[in-house]
């Protein structure tokens, strides 16, 4: 497959939405701790709802990245082997680290492993681990979706393509809005292994991502299309993003209540809702057009760094959780007692830059790639990092 120029602003669009990923589970975490005021509440609010974009953004790049890549000929086996070398390898490795960590080895040894195993399946290792089932199943549909995109543009004039990607919006929009009706369906059906798919695992179910996947492959088969629209359409999608980030900070702050019943819950700011995920569309096209704007304004050194916050991101993703967890550690030791904000902050700045250190000190390890996706030491035997890959998922959400 020939290679293509690079896209500059997906590796810093991976590294800012592992920020965001990062973000959101440190605020998780603080809206529940004793001491959380109403301040703390407006600032939890507008971070969280800044930090949303983070997996319709990485979902969106699996789907220009792969479209962009693959529009010549594709071989199914080697797409999925490289997929699982990068992907399902270190993610293995890590499922097994979190249920160590949460579950303890244990006695007898067989029942354990059934349940690593169910575990592994579901993406049930840790809280995090859900987005690397979901985005897989996006590689292994791969063919099936590129040829009916591929159909679709070509049964469709130039000018309709808008609307015809507007009408598979329409789509998955009344998919979420009949959610809890599938799922009672599918409930009632009782089917083995497809009712919990749209079920206890729903969440982590393609369908109800398949937009932001759809939009990012309409932008990789029509880069320079993508462009236009960002440029033309900013009239549109910034109202439309402060508009909807204006009204869920307003609901969501008055969802708190008042002392001393006040409480802090994010459950209405949930991604699989119809109206959010408006929202979340927005959200691509301001931080995408946002990326790609600091891009090209930056130099060398700049670059250099968005490139590894990018290139490191998936191991970063799949280390972060357990970096939260010694942050608290450490927040109770040097912190208790101080503002919900800054300990939280604190927390957060803390897990990215253990997340980092780990997933860039594992890269110089020989099975560095196999924890982490990426090896740093073949990079340097060749003098330089590697071309942009099509596997945007080594730098995954989940939040």
């Amino acid at each position: 497959m020939p290679k293509k120029e690079r896209i500059g602003e997906i590796e810093l669009l991976r590294g800012l939405a592992f920020l965001a990923v990062a973000l959101q589970h440190s605020i998780a975490h603080y809206a529940a701790v004793d001491g959380i005021g109403p301040a703390d509440g407006l600032w939890m609010t507008l971070l969280v709802l800044a930090a949303k974009f983070a997996v319709p953004v990485f979902i969106f790049i699996t789907g220009l990245v792969l479209f962009y890549n693959y529009d010549g000929s594709l071989r199914y086996g080697s797409f999925i082997g490289k997929r699982f070398k990068d992907i399902l390898v270190p993610y293995i490795f890590w499922s097994l680290i979190y249920f160590i960590v949460n579950q303890g080895l244990g006695h007898p040894f067989w029942p354990q492993f059934g349940k690593w195993a169910m575990m592994l399946i579901t993406g049930k290792s840790s809280y995090h681990l859900w987005y690397i089932v979901m985005i897989f199943q996006f590689y292994l549909l791969f063919p099936l979706l590129r040829y009916i995109m591929r159909e679709c543009a070509r049964r469709t004039s130039f000018r309709w393509h808008a609307w015809t990607l507007a009408g598979f919006g329409l789509v998955c929009l009344m998919l979420l809005y009949n959610l809890f009706r599938i799922s009672g369906w599918m409930a009632e059906a009782d089917i083995p292994v497809l009712t919990p798919f749209f079920t206890t695992y729903a969440d982590r179910n393609f369908l109800y991502f398949a937009f932001y996947f759809i939009l990012g492959a309409a932008a990789g088969m029509n880069p320079d299309r993508w462009k236009r629209l960002l440029l033309k359409g900013k009239y549109v999608y910034w109202p439309a993003f402060l508009l909807l980030f204006g009204y869920y900070a307003y609901i969501t702050v008055q969802s708190f209540g008042t002392p001393p019943e006040y409480h802090v819950s994010f459950n209405m700011l949930a991604l699989l809702r119809p109206l959010i995920t408006l929202f979340l569309v927005s959200s691509i096209f301001v931080f995408y057009a946002s990326a790609k704007k600091w891009t090209e304004k930056s130099g060398p050194g700049s670059l250099k760094v968005m490139n590894a916050l990018g290139r490191y991101s998936y191991g970063a993703y799949l280390a972060h959780a357990l970096m939260l967890r010694n942050s608290y550690n450490l927040d109770h030791w040097l912190f208790a007692g101080w503002n919900v904000t800054v300990r939280m902050m604190i927390s957060f700045l803390v897990c990215v830059v253990l997340s980092y250190a780990v997933a860039m000190a594992l890269s110089y390890l020989p099975f560095g790639k196999w924890m982490i996706g990426v090896s740093s030491l073949r990079a340097n035997k060749r003098g330089r990092f590697p071309a942009q890959s099509s596997v945007p998922s080594r730098s995954v959400e989940g939040g």
